[in-house]
């Protein structure tokens, strides 16, 4: 390990942590893998045998990963003998404890799956089983037909449970104590004001039941309730159900409810592409709360732009402004007309509302981003307000996602008036604060010429004083976070990876100590070759990287976030066309983030993401024999395909880099139209130019992405440091 990565101060705190228990053998691990996924009876066998071995103070522990593989292989009544001894266990016996008790209802012995998690609460109060054991006792109570010991238990507000399992479990103790109505109400409130749980799923099925049974005495649902799982719905997007349940729910409202079903539905429609019957729904609806209707002036227009109908467009907002100047949907629409005209090129347009948006919404949702498009404008147009307007940016918004952007254009813009000192010390700023941000290589390049003697003064040191600093990094974890993790690292060393991610995951990654977790799931999800995974979570628990300095944290922060599977296809694809593998590895990882089965909203397939039809193409020019579309998921396959096509699109773009990535990602015809939009006098120009969010936001992450990848690996081979499963067993001589 290269700790040379390391602030010395922290270097320390990371060398001296170090886990507290004696690891458990790795052939442990590899058998109890094997058992659970064959059930077979040698690979019983040989977990057993790796299991004797050890030595007793470890036997317990390692029984868990025996009963677990028991009760998977279906083998009940081994599962409850093998997790018998490992729940003495004082790290783990909560998982021995639940999963014995789960061996005994599934042999259909309920009372001792009852009387096993009797005291589970009590003994196990921060376990990440908790509301799983608490439910499976109910449940077990429930098939022996102990209602009156379930209900009790139900209704101590010291158990844990999540809400709608407490409803739906109620629910089933009144259906079966014959209380039709009083379950009804049950399944119903975990059906209505929790529609995304598993419990709803279930409780709608009992009230199918229920319904049939009851036949005219079944009651109606109150509206109030309909609506309630309505505005569920269309919270968590499932847009379609929001407006049939809106529609269900209406003819029984009265005012205000009843109106905000009615925008609520229309507003559904046109979020599942409705469009149509959204304006019908929303264009002669008489609302009276001012709120409402601000919302149905601003569908209106929405429908209208997706109608193509511009006048109407813009004269919502007027709309709105006339009536409701303060209302927060006047402000998404100007910010949209801002956005609809940006695409069209319509320059005077677009920067007329979005400095509209800016001005009246100065602490708005989209003020930021609103006031950023009026600068990069005034740029692109040499106003000579260019530079308050980019001071006023960094001055107003030192948070925001163009903080940097502003700086460095202003750099650029007091380079070319001569103060050259000026410039170095903002682009040294850009560095210093936001490191792995696109604007940093962009800044780093001017710096490489020539040093700043010195940092910046006076006014350009009070303009910068409130720039985000770096994420604050413990130096160690808590005691809680390292039993977490050690519990976590025991699980994994056992063989159950999914029980190890649910133990990892219950940390907040919030945290200034959070990322130790982060690094756990990492290493895990790296030794079983699942890079994707690891850098999801790495992106979760390392939130704040990329302001974060490289010396700062371990390297093996940066390998996670930043890895490197298949690196001898990549250098081997990547070689024949001369492209640079940091390139390659930098658009993978935004690309699909290592994921060989990743599929796109459009259908792009594997590590490169290549469209099916450019596959086929491919493997007819290149003279792959026996390809089928599925083989994009192979990496070879996928990195082949990939490297070669984009060769071709470097050569069609004349190794135009940016216009390349550009064409990459939105298509080649809205890249070269885009190239037309400006007199660019460098790329970055050209790049912050890029009218869609998505696409100028993967050309600088692919780019920024590719610095990374140099900057870890750029002094040696093309390998991380962070072992993989492969490199693990290569190790062991497997």
């Amino acid at each position: 390990m290269a700790y040379r990565w390391l602030a010395p101060a922290l270097a320390v705190s990371l060398l001296a942590t170090v886990s507290v228990a004696a690891p458990l053998p790795a052939q442990l691990r590899d058998a109890s893998i094997s058992y659970l996924e064959s059930g077979s009876d040698a690979a019983r066998t040989r977990l057993f045998g790796a299991i004797e071995k050890l030595p007793s103070a470890q036997r317990a522990q390692a029984s868990l990963a025996l009963g677990v593989g028991d009760f998977e292989a279906k083998n009940y009544e081994e599962a409850v003998r093998a997790l018998e001894s490992a729940a003495a266990d004082p790290v783990l016996g909560d998982y021995a404890l639940y999963y014995r008790a789960r061996a005994f209802a599934y042999a259909e012995d309920f009372g001792s799956a009852a009387w096993v998690l009797r005291e589970f609460q009590h003994d196990f109060p921060h376990s990440p089983m908790l509301r799983d054991a608490n439910r499976l006792r109910i449940e077990s109570l429930i098939r022996q037909q102990e209602l009156r010991m379930a209900e009790s238990a139900l209704q101590d507000k010291s158990l844990t449970f999540s809400e709608p399992a407490r409803l739906y479990l109620l629910g089933r103790v009144r259906d079966l104590d014959g209380k039709n109505l009083e379950a009804v109400e049950l399944y119903r409130r975990a059906y209505y004001f929790y529609p995304f749980s598993e419990d709803a799923k279930q409780a709608e099925e009992r009230l199918d039941e229920l319904r049939g049974r009851m036949g005219s005495a079944y009651p109606e649902a109150p509206i109030d309730w309909r609506l309630a799982r309505a505005d569920a719905l269309f919270t968590g997007a499932r847009y379609g159900d929001a407006a049939e349940e809106y529609g269900y729910a209406i003819p029984g409202l009265r005012g205000k409810e009843r109106e905000r079903a009615q925008v609520r539905q229309g507003a559904a429609n046109y979020r599942r592409v409705h469009t149509t019957s959204a304006y019908n729904e929303l264009v002669n609806l008489k609302v009276s709360d001012p709120a409402l209707d601000a919302e149905r002036i601003y569908f209106l227009g929405e429908c209208a732009r997706r109608k193509n109908q511009i006048a109407e467009f813009e004269r919502r907002a007027e709309e709105l402004k006339t009536k409701y100047p303060q209302s927060p949907w006047y402000e998404v629409l100007l910010f949209s007309l801002g956005n609809y005209y940006l695409l069209e090129n319509d320059t005077a347009k677009y920067r007329s509302y979005y400095e509209r948006a800016a001005r009246e919404f100065p602490k708005g949702s989209f003020a930021d981003k609103a006031h950023w498009k009026v600068c990069w404008r005034a740029y692109l147009d040499r106003d000579p307000r260019t530079r308050s307007l980019l001071e006023e940016h960094v001055r107003l918004y030192p948070d925001s996602d163009q903080a940097s952007a502003a700086l460095y254009w202003l750099g650029r813009l007091v380079e070319k008036d001569g103060d050259r000192e000026t410039a170095l010390g903002l682009y040294q700023t850009i560095a210093q604060r936001f490191p792995n941000y696109y604007y940093a290589l962009l800044a780093e390049q001017h710096l490489a010429a020539a040093r700043a003697s010195g940092g910046l003064q006076g006014h350009w040191q009070t303009l910068t004083a409130a720039l985000p600093g770096p994420r604050r990094l413990a130096e160690a974890p808590r005691p809680e976070t390292q039993r977490l993790i050690e519990r976590g690292r025991t699980l994994f060393e056992l063989g159950l990876d999914d029980l190890a991610e649910r133990e990892l995951t219950t940390g907040d990654y919030r945290q200034p100590d959070g990322y130790w977790v982060g690094l756990e799931l990492g290493r895990q999800a790296a030794a079983r070759d699942d890079f994707f995974t690891g850098l999801r979570h790495m992106k979760r628990y390392g939130f704040g990287y990329l302001r974060m300095p490289l010396g700062s944290v371990r390297r093996e922060f940066w390998e996670l976030l930043y890895p490197l599977p298949y690196a001898d296809a990549l250098e081997a694809r990547a070689k024949p066309h001369e492209l640079d593998p940091y390139l390659v590895a930098g658009l993978i990882r935004q690309e699909s983030e290592f994921n060989p089965k990743a599929v796109s909203r459009a259908g792009a397939m594997g590590l490169m993401q290549v469209m099916p039809a450019v596959g086929r193409e491919l493997a007819r020019r290149l003279g792959v024999s026996g390809y089928s579309t599925p083989r994009l998921h192979e990496p070879d396959i996928s990195l082949r395909f990939g490297t070669f096509h984009l060769k071709e699109a470097l050569e069609q773009f004349q190794n135009n880099l940016e216009l390349t990535l550009a064409a990459y990602n939105a298509g080649p015809s809205r890249a070269r139209t885009w190239l037309t939009w400006g007199d660019f006098h460098e790329p970055g120009e050209f790049v912050e130019t890029i009218p869609f969010t998505e696409t100028r936001g993967y050309v600088q992450s692919v780019l920024r992405n590719s610095e990374m990848y140099r900057k870890l690996y750029g002094g040696g081979p093309l390998r991380s440091t962070t072992p993989s499963r492969r490199e693990v067993e290569r190790a062991a001589g497997n």
